[in-house]
């Protein structure tokens, strides 16, 4: 059975037969495959008010246990964003109340993030 890969894999073929288009085969489903799975994710949250990135700075917390915290660092590593980033999606948080910044105890300079009641919540419910 043919797909929309395998005829833009034959267009290539065709058009510029002197290229290695094999990686595409793979490739390109691969990425199809990963909007189509981001599309079902976002769909999924919607249902809890909630976005992906979202869900996931509440779910690295909820992963981390009592008392479901973590330092922006920490939850850099986790997501995989920059720290600029980070510092938006946490003021974001806080300001729908889902997550409170603490000082952090073994370190005057540094906050700690914590997930509040409604925080931990939503991510058990989505």
């Amino acid at each position: 059975m043919e797909d929309e890969v395998d005829r833009l894999v034959a267009a290539w073929r065709r058009e510029r037969p002197d290229l290695d288009v094999e990686p595409l085969e793979v490739l390109s489903r691969v990425s199809r495959l990963a909007r189509h799975l981001d599309r079902a994710r976002r769909l999924a949250f919607a249902e809890h008010n909630l976005e992906p990135w979202e869900f996931d700075v509440l779910t690295s917390l909820r992963r981390a246990g009592a008392p479901y915290q973590l330092s922006p660092g920490q939850l850099l590593t986790q997501t995989l964003v920059t720290s600029g980033t980070m510092t938006n999606r946490i003021d974001r948080l806080a300001k729908k109340g889902l997550v409170e910044r603490l000082p952090d105890p073994s370190d005057r300079r540094g906050v700690l993030v914590r997930l509040t009641a409604e925080g931990r919540d939503r991510a058990d419910q989505a």
